[in-house]
């Protein structure tokens, strides 16, 4: 069976991606929350701050609660979906938490997800590596599937230029077999190098 990954950056804010299902991922112990999950914790009414309180959301690595957002974002429902601890969080946590996201969300019915990229501040070539990771791990919960998911992939602290030049630069290696990479939309799109303009001819004659 052959399953289609639809990378599409979405420049964001994550209220206003569309999506059958919306994943904010959440470091344990960070309150107030930051990045994506302070963003949604604010348009869903301190709803994430709610269940923190009553002990229902910790922010533990493999902790997921599932939260209608009742209109605060596009997509009707938010996974919110723990990381652990921030300490020692790389590209390989990274790929595993995007994994997690996207069979979840399958297991919803959801055929578009959106999901941040990166909640740590890293570098340039880090950032190449965690786009690479998000994209092998969203890739491996479609294998054997045979389904068709579109991603939608939005910014956190990054800039929306960083965050789309990292995608579209990202060739993750020993992706499964049975998944079809498509990239989507303009920002993914391969550049071209602009043709250089034709300068004046030194033998054409010139107008007095």
């Amino acid at each position: 069976m052959t399953a289609t990954l639809s990378l599409e950056f979405d420049p964001g804010p994550i209220e206003r991606s569309r999506a059958d299902v919306a994943v904010v991922p959440l470091f344990a112990a960070e309150r107030p929350l930051r990045g994506s999950a302070g963003r949604v914790d604010w348009r869903l009414c301190g709803r994430l701050s709610q269940l923190i309180a009553a002990g229902r959301l910790e922010g533990a690595r493999g902790e997921a609660v599932l939260v209608p957002t009742c209109g605060g974002l596009r997509a009707p429902l938010l996974i919110a979906l723990g990381l652990g601890s921030r300490d020692g969080f790389d590209a390989r946590c990274w790929e595993a938490t995007a994994r997690d996201a996207l069979e979840r969300s399958l297991k919803l019915g959801a055929s578009a997800v959106t999901l941040p990229l990166c909640e740590t501040e890293v570098g340039d070539f880090a950032l190449l590596e965690h786009a690479e990771a998000l994209i092998a791990g969203a890739a491996r919960a479609l294998a054997d599937r045979g389904v068709d998911v579109y991603l939608r992939v939005v910014p956190s602290r990054l800039e929306a230029r960083r965050a789309a030049e990292a995608l579209r630069a990202a060739r993750p290696r020993g992706l499964p077999g049975s998944v079809v990479l498509r990239r989507t939309g303009a920002a993914l799109r391969p550049t071209e190098s602009p043709r250089p303009r034709a300068g004046p001819d030194p033998h054409r004659p010139v107008a007095s």
